[in-house]
């Protein structure tokens, strides 16, 4: 069987504020990820939950190489994380939560064009990606400045930057929130046609139905470990309740934790 993802006991811990203990001062650290292990199989829709702080932004940053693992080994395809990662980048597409890497003054359009030349493509596929993600969003406002936009639709540029260079893989961060119910509809839609296309996708969110609708296999996190792992049937098997939903599994196994 060959995997998109195998992730080794990934642990990432981050500094908080400084305490004073003694006459020393020190930060203390907070753990994000601790010894996450899984293995995601090609043309597989993930859809990683938990509640708040336990994890899921930290695991896709980790995933599309813009933070490295305290401990732990990642491969991606056939490459490795920390050794591999412009050919990780090449393969993964990361659409984030945050615009702050869009230039404001630049309009909505300039700013894909900026991006497809970091990525490499021509001025040939950067008309042709753009104009077929234009179609596919609908977007009709892609010449005004990208700090006209509302939140939104900063979000499907944000989307559609990930999307610029074809990748393999998609990872997602919570990108449905705040999109309005056309844009909703449209960009589950797209999920849906990328993996029929053999495209594997990560995505995390806090809408339980949403990941049930959209979702092959789920990972549960909580307070940055690995609670449960797996489709829904083997969940359920996990927590030993042959008819319980992904609602239920998901109290039961954060509750445990």
């Amino acid at each position: 069987m060959k995997y998109a993802i195998k992730s080794f006991k990934i642990a990432k811990s981050f500094s908080s504020s400084y305490k004073l203990t003694s006459l020393l001062k020190h930060k203390d650290r907070i753990k994000a990820l601790d010894n996450v292990s899984f293995s995601l199989e090609n043309n597989t829709v993930l859809g990683v939950l938990g509640p708040t702080g336990s994890g899921k932004t930290t695991l896709l940053k980790i995933i599309s190489s813009l933070i490295i693992p305290d401990e732990g080994s990642i491969r991606i395809k056939e490459y490795f994380l920390g050794k591999d990662d412009n050919r990780i980048k090449s393969v993964i597409g990361y659409a984030g939560s945050e615009e702050r890497s869009f230039y404001w003054r630049l309009t909505g359009k300039q700013n894909l064009e900026f991006f497809a030349s970091m990525y490499g493509l021509s001025r040939k596929q950067t008309k042709s990606r753009i104009g077929h993600l234009f179609k596919t969003f609908r977007i009709d406002y892609q010449n005004r400045r990208f700090d006209s936009y509302s939140t939104g639709m900063k979000k499907i540029f944000i989307l559609m930057r990930a999307l610029l260079h074809n990748p393999e893989i998609l990872l997602l961060d919570e990108l449905t929130k705040s999109l309005d119910y056309n844009y909703l509809c449209a960009l589950k839609e797209y999920v849906k046609n990328l993996s029929a296309l053999g495209k594997t996708i990560i995505l995390t969110t806090h809408n339980i139905e949403e990941a049930q609708n959209l979702c092959d296999k789920f990972m549960i996190l909580n307070k940055g470990s690995n609670c449960g792992f797996g489709t829904i049937e083997s969940l359920r098997k996990e927590i030993n309740s042959p008819s319980a939903g992904l609602s239920d599994i998901y109290i039961k196994l954060t509750q445990n934790a």
